[in-house]
């Protein structure tokens, strides 16, 4: 079950949103203390939607905030207080600003029950997780694809651990990954899937992930700035990349979202 998470539309800003304390963050996650906490103006095609495995529907959004000096939006967060039930109030994550060049935002829920978000910021991906209503300071995730190589998949295996995939950050990797085998363990160091024999090829994130029947994850990804599409499989699960080969305009995944993410009211 893939949950890269991108949903088209976007909800109205809460007329009196509450929000959350600002988290104090790294210096890789900018910040704007002086933003007041104010869903002023939701940004457009930013909601993102994420199944709990009770039954809830989480929903994150990004918003822009009249009293901010930086100009850049947050990410609020609500979720429904029971299966098919109203959502309770946005609020917001933290004072962490999301952007510019790349607005990417993507949650997963892991194996705790808790929920994990990745957004970039000012060339990285920032991470916070939920515990009991409140979010963590929001640390460097450590993988930084090019605004134009897209943002980071998050794919769940059938085992309920989890994969980050993004375009890669360096010369000697197309594509990079973090596995999460459950919550207690955490996430493990950032690793290559190899590099694509052609010197000129640079990757977009990747546009299929799945879980093949033995255990072993397929993933394809198309050239950021060409109609051509590569994949890579996993020659043991759990274990190392095989080597990149280029898939024929036939043999090519069709487009198709990578999760089952839930539209938003109105959308």
């Amino acid at each position: 079950m893939a949950l890269a998470l991108a949903c088209a539309g976007a909800t109205a800003a809460p007329a009196a949103a509450a929000h959350a304390p600002a988290a104090s963050a790294t210096a890789a996650c900018a910040t704007d203390t002086g933003a007041k906490g104010l869903a002023s103006r939701p940004a457009a095609d930013s909601p993102v939607s994420v199944a709990r495995a009770d039954g809830r529907i989480a929903q994150f959004q990004l918003f822009y905030d009249a009293t901010a000096t930086g100009g850049l939006p947050f990410v609020w967060h609500r979720e429904q207080g029971e299966p098919d039930g109203a959502f309770g109030p946005w609020k917001r994550v933290s004072a962490a600003t999301v952007g510019p060049k790349s607005y990417a935002v993507t949650a997963v829920e892991n194996s705790a029950g808790r929920l994990e978000l990745l957004f970039s910021t000012f060339g990285t991906f920032c991470h916070t997780v939920e515990d009991d209503g409140e979010w963590s300071a929001p640390d460097a995730f450590g993988l930084a694809p090019a605004p134009y190589h897209g943002g980071v998949v998050l794919f769940k295996e059938r085992d309920g651990s989890i994969d980050a995939i993004a375009s890669g950050a360096n010369s000697d990797s197309s594509m990079e990954l973090r596995h999460q085998q459950d919550a207690d363990s955490g996430w493990g160091p950032v690793r290559s899937m190899g590099r694509v024999p052609d010197p000129n090829v640079g990757l977009s994130r990747p546009s299929l992930v799945e879980q093949l029947p033995d255990g072993r994850l397929r993933v394809t990804a198309r050239e950021w700035n060409r109609d051509r599409t590569w994949e890579v499989r996993q020659s043991a699960p759990g274990g190392d990349w095989g080597p990149w080969q280029l898939l024929s305009p036939g043999t090519a995944p069709a487009p198709r979202a990578l999760a089952a993410a839930t539209a938003l009211p109105g959308s």
